[in-house]
């Protein structure tokens, strides 16, 4: 729940504060597959995606993650906040690759409800990893 209103999300997501600088995408893999039901942690889930200091992961590692825990992962480039709304409105969280900070590298984080605002414009939640 967040907010004033005491709204709740639409996909199920308890935030995972990330390990390790290279671990977003374990972690928010992790995030993911909880709000699916399925009971894993950041360090099972980096034993099938193999997230390394300096190399991070792929986003193919990624999906066959999510298949190894029996799910269903599609790798969409680009999406829209349509599109992400969609999603997330079926209760299904959306892992990102983004850079927020201007860095040389991407981050990874997951969107977990998406709100479509009165006159236009969306307000975006997400859960980041690496913020405590």
């Amino acid at each position: 729940m967040y907010g004033f209103n005491r709204r709740i999300a639409k996909a199920n997501v308890n935030p995972i504060r990330q390990r390790t600088q290279f671990s977003c995408v374990a972690a928010s893999t992790a995030m993911a597959l909880n709000a699916l039901g399925v009971r894993c942690n950041e360090d099972e889930v980096n034993e099938v995606i193999g997230a390394r200091p300096m190399t991070g992961a792929s986003w193919e590692s990624v999906l066959a993650c999510v298949q190894h825990y029996g799910c269903r992962g599609t790798l969409v480039t680009p999406a829209t906040l349509k599109q992400v709304k969609e999603w997330t409105d079926a209760g299904k969280p959306v892992l990102i690759g983004w850079n927020p900070e201007g860095r040389e590298w991407s981050h990874a984080s997951l969107i977990f409800d998406v709100v479509a605002k009165e006159g236009g414009g969306y307000d975006v939640y997400v859960a980041d990893s690496n913020i405590p």
